[in-house]
């Protein structure tokens, strides 16, 4: 029997109507039965009750499709055609996607094989697996490593094979650099009596003494010292092996190098060796700097500002009195003489500004803004020779400078020369120098 829900009784006169025998109902009010026609095309219909005339709604079972029958209908119709342009746009999207994928992903690879290869130091992961890949990649030979190790007679062996004592790496450094930064004195004076160049310049301009005065290496130091390494060299970044040494709390590698004649006041941005001690706290390290006649130069600095701040507002005359002050609490401040050089250039004394300019080249040989002042002065004047020549004195110092190089190319565009104006800029942008490429 069909399912009947209780409702209100429709008046009498839609009650006249016969039904057609179609289904039988059971009235939930009397208990009734009857039967009743369905209607086509509706889920539910109502009829009322022949007994008690109470409205009864019914569901029209043929209206129900059943599963089977759903099935049925389905397999019967036709699926529709698709277009085959679809389908073919289709693939070539998961293509390109698939495509993406790849060149992302390898670029992500390269990428961090780069970062591997340049940031970490292939005798530092000589344990991965990945070492002898990174030490390809970064151009180490046999005696790289030998001397890195310490394996003095793998490295003496190898000498004798011929193998060349000041090849560098991909980082510019020889394998002297390399024993010289993990303190490896043994191999280090094998290397030195075999004719390597305690001098020579890695990345940053760092020499085997910087390495090893950043490291505390003390007898590395000395070995390096007895053999002409050069105390005053300095880095690209300002620092001698004093300001490393003492930057980073070595007290034996510092005393071994004021032992030897280093430059006690020099400074690195606008430091001393002493000041930077003192910004360190280490009591030991002042006691010893100031017993070498380390100096303080508060005062000085106090001059040299009140010169810059009167060069703003103007008063050249004044600022050169204060920069007079400061050279006479400390002579050897470069950057007071580049201010007395500025200062004499407001005034319009070219031939003196160039007697400060260089003042503050001897004492820092690779202070660029004097350079490039002075070069200011002879471009001027159109001075060719002297302009490139200030050039190529401060490139000999930092050979990786690629704003020096585009500075040097100017030059030459201003000569005349514009074949070697884009030399210079081939040059700059090889360094790395954006704005030259």
């Amino acid at each position: 029997m069909a399912p009947v829900l209780p409702g209100t009784a429709p008046p009498a006169s839609s009650l006249s109507a016969p039904l057609a025998p179609a289904q039988t109902v059971t009235c939930p009010f009397c208990q009734a039965v009857t039967s009743c026609a369905p209607a086509p095309g509706r889920l539910l219909h109502q009829v009322a009750c022949p007994s008690c005339r109470e409205n009864l709604l019914i569901l029209n079972r043929r209206t129900q499709e059943t599963d089977v029958a759903l099935i049925d209908r389905q397999r019967s119709t036709a699926p529709p055609s698709i277009d085959l342009s679809c389908r073919i746009a289709g693939l070539a999207v998961a293509t390109l996607a698939c495509l993406l994928n790849y060149v992302l992903l390898s670029t992500l690879g390269f990428w961090m094989f780069g970062q591997i290869t340049t940031v970490h130091d292939p005798y530092d992961v000589d344990a991965l697996v990945l070492s002898p890949v990174i030490v390809k990649a970064n151009g180490w030979t046999p005696l790289h490593l030998a001397a890195a190790r310490g394996d003095l007679p793998l490295a003496a062996s190898l000498l004798d094979d011929g193998a060349p004592v000041d090849q560098p790496n991909g980082n510019r450094r020889t394998a002297l650099y390399e024993a010289s930064k993990r303190g490896r004195t043994a191999v280090v004076t094998l290397l030195l009596n075999r004719g390597a160049n305690p001098n020579a310049r890695g990345k940053l301009g760092y020499t085997p003494l910087l390495a090893a005065a950043e490291e505390g290496h003390a007898d590395t130091i000395a070995a390096l010292l007895r053999h002409g390494a050069d105390h005053r060299a300095i880095s690209t970044l300002g620092e001698s092996a004093l300001h490393r040494a003492v930057r980073s709390g070595h007290l034996a590698a510092t005393q071994t190098l004021l032992e030897h004649g280093i430059s006690v006041n020099r400074k690195t941005h606008d430091e001393t060796a002493l000041e930077i001690a003192q910004h360190e706290h280490d009591q030991e390290l002042i006691d010893l700097l100031r017993a070498h006649g380390a100096r303080e130069f508060s005062q000085a600095k106090a001059h040299r500002a009140q010169g810059l701040a009167h060069q703003k507002q103007g008063h050249a005359d004044r600022a050169l009195f204060a920069f007079a002050e400061a050279l006479n609490l400390d002579p050897d401040d470069y950057e007071a003489y580049y201010g007395r050089g500025t200062a004499l250039l407001q005034k319009n004394e070219p031939d003196e500004a160039l007697i400060a300019f260089h003042a503050a080249i001897r004492l820092n040989p690779t202070y660029f803004e004097a350079y490039s002042a002075a070069t200011s002065v002879y471009t001027a004047r159109k001075q060719w020779r002297p302009a490139l020549a200030m050039w190529d004195q401060f490139l000999a110092q930092q050979p990786q400078h690629g704003r020096a190089q585009v500075e040097r190319a100017l030059v030459k565009r201003a000569q005349g020369d514009n074949a070697g104006f884009l030399k210079g800029l081939q040059r700059a942008c090889a360094l790395g120098h954006v704005a030259a490429c």
